[in-house]
């Protein structure tokens, strides 16, 4: 089939939205509702548009969506896949390989990436900024390529370590001008956000919540293996197999290069592909072994560098398809089984049943604002152990004068101080250094509890002694 770049977008978009009306579920009940949260929030609260944590661009970027609700954000970023896939064709149609470019609606097939794309994560369009890279590379708009990657650590702060891997590309080939342009990101960002940081300049390194400084077991750490076994959890396992089998003929195929000229294979596509996947997928084995920069060995970042994982199978396909045209067939029958497998019953396929809806502890958190509205409560203070339970719950927690984590009770609380404290067990054994029997509970009287499962529960405390207690709807 003759590829047309917008007969491609508007079957990219048909697939994208099924997806976006399909899934009820959040991905992640964790950073996912968190960085929609900021987003949702920053235009009542402006410095959050520049909340290191939160990654400004992506908040810049996502919150205008973020204005209406959770599908606000998960329609950004669906957009953000159907941009990165239509990339992907643009990137076979422009180098001219032999598979067809519609080759790239796999991506959508690639059972976590849909998933990933209903969330309120920054994973997405990390994914799309450097699919953006690689297009004006090979297209030789390297100033534009060198500006699309340079506001990449603002999206997640791996874009440093993609912007080394690209930095070289242009040193070997005499791109120096465009070395400068990788500066723009940080400058625009630093200048932009320094009005809210006390005019501090360099806020983006000194408000690195990543930074090495800090206690490397906060998240745990683990072993050499995880993040390869993570991979085929993420992709499934015909994608995985043609996706190592990619690696080894590009790797194969540089080696060669590098025989005959270092300056050609740097500068080469071969390079850029293994540089971008292989630079993001080893950091993160490094970090989680040895538990670095709070990893915590989250499989769900592998998101970030798929759309460049399927570049390189369909490198392969087009390898195949150079070496001889008879194997038309096989590339054919590669992809019908990666579009046929996560429909399959496999534990790297689709779960419909769970993926697909919403998660149970969060329909159970919901439930709560039924039988009671924290946010209405007249007290000096609420303080809380969960970003992700209170925004459930539809608390503007940004209200710094009204709402406080709970680890900064100890510092905060003043002698007659009425308040709340809003508790989930979980968060308080993970994240929290505040213990059951710490001062914030002494005196306190439970007015509400719910039991989300077997392992977590949610219960509401207030030091007034004459509050009500409210049962739950059950």
């Amino acid at each position: 089939m003759r590829y047309n770049s917008i007969l491609f977008l508007i079957a990219a978009s048909i697939i994208a939205m099924i997806f976006w009306i399909l899934v009820d579920n959040t991905y992640d009940a964790g950073d996912s509702i968190t960085h929609y949260a900021i987003a949702h929030y920053s235009w009542r609260h402006p410095y959050l548009l520049f909340d290191n944590w939160g990654k400004p661009v992506f908040t810049i970027l996502s919150s205008p969506f973020a204005q209406f609700g959770w599908k606000g954000i998960t329609f950004f970023n669906s957009c953000t896949g159907i941009l990165a896939c239509w990339l992907i064709a643009e990137i076979i149609h422009k180098l001219k390989w032999r598979v067809s470019p519609y080759a790239a609606l796999l991506l959508f097939f690639i059972p976590n990436y849909p998933l990933a794309l209903n969330s309120g994560l920054t994973e997405p369009l990390y994914a799309l900024l450097l699919t953006l890279t690689v297009y004006y590379s090979v297209v030789g708009k390297y100033m534009l390529s060198a500006i699309a990657i340079s506001f990449l650590p603002f999206v997640r702060s791996e874009g440093f370590i993609s912007i080394m891997v690209v930095a070289v590309f242009f040193i070997a080939s005499s791109k120096w001008k465009e070395i400068l342009y990788m500066l723009t990101g940080t400058l625009c960002i630093s200048v932009a956000g320094m009005f809210v940081h006390d005019k501090n300049i360099l806020w983006v390194f000194s408000t690195n919540p990543y930074a090495v400084s800090q206690p490397v077991d906060t998240y745990g750490a683990g072993a050499w293996s995880d993040y390869f076994s993570k991979l085929y959890y993420m992709t499934g396992i015909p994608f995985t197999a043609l996706f190592w089998i990619a690696s080894i003929v590009l790797t194969i195929i540089l080696i060669k290069k590098i025989g005959s000229s270092l300056k050609t294979a740097i500068v080469s596509t071969e390079y850029l592909l293994l540089g971008l996947f292989f630079s993001f997928f080893l950091a993160h084995v490094v970090f989680w072994k040895f538990g670095l920069f709070n990893s915590f060995g989250m499989s769900r970042v592998l998101i970030s560098i798929v759309p460049i994982g399927l570049l390189m199978v369909c490198y392969l396909f087009d390898w195949l398809l150079v070496y001889s045209d008879k194997n038309i067939l096989t590339a054919g029958i590669c992809a019908f089984v990666c579009v046929l497998f996560p429909f399959l019953n496999n534990k790297s396929a689709w779960n419909f049943s769970k993926e697909f809806k919403e998660d149970a502890e969060i329909a159970e958190i919901k439930k709560i604002s039924s039988d009671i509205r924290i946010d209405t409560f007249q007290t000096d203070r609420i303080y809380y152990t969960s970003t992700p339970l209170m925004v459930l719950l539809k608390c503007d927690i940004y209200d710094t004068c009204k709402y406080k984590l709970i680890n900064k009770f100890k510092k905060d609380i003043k002698p007659g101080y009425s308040y709340i404290v809003v508790k989930d067990q979980w968060s308080m054994k993970m994240e929290s250094t505040i213990m059951n029997e710490d001062l914030i509970f002494a005196g306190v009287k439970k007015i509400y509890s719910r039991q989300l499962s077997e392992t977590n529960s949610v219960d509401i405390y207030s030091s007034d002694q004459n509050a009500a207690v409210y049962r739950t709807g059950k």
